[in-house]
């Protein structure tokens, strides 16, 4: 619902209330589902991006200076210069608290600073005294103590920061063929915060700001987290996520319209495409499943197995759990989508069987296609010139695709990208001709 709807709603449910219609425990869990009513307004939130560049730019000039001459200084005063950006950064952080509690550009800015030096301050330390050490324990170090600035400035850009630098720990570990599983524990951390953000309004800039970084830090820990005992779980796993970012969007952010404040849905539909694209071709199935087990990875450490095994089931639980609520509800895009996990797991299964890869690509020729196919019907009856496009572009890249692993000749093949170039015209032209005309009559 957009905004012009959600003030006319507010309007009206004063006297819905007043009638009898709703009760007012209705009129607050509205209220709570589609956010305040008045947009964020754009200086406030060019003050906001401002202050936190500021800040970063802050950071790093003051990295800059203690890096000038470093050498030529004692450990003494080497030692205070470590700790006096962090200090200053922590009084103008409490400056915030006490006299600015109620601007966001301050806390953010306050907090961005802090979270920077506190990093700072490690890596000068650690340099001065000749701390050994490696980088990610460092950049847990770093990541962990300044995850509590999340909850005392109610500011997402350190808990971007916080998500970054878990990520980037597992990332480290699986490089070392290090257990980084902990990731998960660690980013659930996040949890309690971005469930105050989403009761106090789910539409609003720091819960979508973070669901966004979340989307894009699962979707790499859930590939170097899990240890790949059995080769090819990716696949299951990776459908499973991906139907589950979608379901959830659909399910809890229903009420929104756009692209941006929707992450969820669009990060999950934009995965399941991907990677139902990806599987149509035959690699991806070559010596997967079972018979192909990888004892030597934990012949030794047989805990490296349940990573995977954790995973490997959770995820895929819970994608199917809603997937049958969709089910229940009739959602027809939610069911298109949510068959990913569904049409993985088939595959897995033929390709572990038969040692072939062929059905299982096959199957998701036909999948994309269907996904294609009714975008672009749903998004003609409805005029939503956007998923019409998404539909077209997914049976266009099938097609294109399968061209290019057949013998057909160039001159064929020019041919049809030349009647694939002319659909995309005279679709979006018959869409911009109907727009016209609705809006003429309207």
């Amino acid at each position: 619902m957009n905004k012009k709807s959600v003030q006319w709603l507010y309007g009206e449910m004063p006297g819905l209330v007043a009638r009898g219609i709703i009760s007012p425990e209705t009129e607050r869990r509205l209220r709570e589902h589609y956010g305040p009513a008045e947009p964020v307004r754009p200086a406030r939130i060019a003050v906001i991006i401002f202050s936190v560049l500021g800040s970063l730019l802050i950071g790093a000039g003051i990295i800059l200076m203690l890096a000038h001459n470093w050498e030529n200084l004692s450990r003494a005063a080497r030692a205070v210069l470590s700790f006096l950006p962090l200090a200053l950064a922590q009084g103008l952080a409490a400056w915030a608290l006490i006299k600015r509690p109620q601007s966001m550009a301050w806390r953010e800015g306050a907090a961005t600073l802090v979270f920077l030096m506190i990093g700072a301050s490690i890596s000068l330390v650690s340099q001065t005294y000749n701390i050994s050490g490696d980088l990610p324990a460092f950049i847990l170090a770093w990541s962990l103590l300044g995850l509590p600035l999340v909850y005392i400035f109610n500011a997402v850009v350190p808990a971007l920061l916080y998500l970054w630098g878990i990520t980037e720990w597992a990332c480290h570990l699986r490089i070392e063929d290090s257990a980084n599983a902990g990731y998960w524990l660690l980013a659930a951390m996040l949890l309690p915060q971005l469930a105050l953000w989403m009761k106090a309004g789910r539409h609003q800039v720091r819960p979508t700001l973070l669901l966004w970084a979340a989307c894009a830090s699962v979707t790499v820990a859930a590939g170097v987290t899990i240890e790949r005992v059995l080769p090819g779980l990716w696949i299951v796993l990776y459908a499973s996520l991906f139907a589950l970012m979608f379901l959830a969007g659909e399910f809890w952010f229903s009420g929104a319209e756009g692209f941006w404040p929707r992450p969820l849905r669009h990060f999950g539909a934009g995965g399941v495409l991907a990677l139902s694209f990806l599987f149509t071709f035959e690699w991806p199935w070559h010596r997967i499943g079972w018979n192909h087990w990888q004892w030597e990875r934990i012949h030794d450490a047989p805990w490296r197995a349940i990573p995977d095994a954790a995973l490997g089931a959770m995820i895929p639980l819970a994608a199917i759990v809603l997937l049958v609520t969709t089910v229940r509800r009739k959602a027809p895009l939610g069911l298109l989508f949510g068959l990913a996990p569904v049409i993985a797991a088939l595959g897995y299964c033929l390709s572990s069987l038969y040692e072939t890869s062929a059905p299982s690509a096959g199957l998701f020729d036909l999948y994309l296609l269907a996904i294609g196919i009714w975008l672009m019907a749903s998004g003609i009856r409805t005029g939503k010139q956007g998923q019409m496009n998404v539909g077209l572009l997914a049976v266009t890249a099938l097609i294109v695709a399968r061209f290019f692993d057949s013998d057909l000749s160039f001159l064929l093949r020019g041919l049809v990208f030349i009647a694939l170039g002319l659909a995309f015209l005279a679709t979006n032209i018959f869409m911009l001709r109907r727009k016209g005309v609705s809006h003429e009559q309207a």
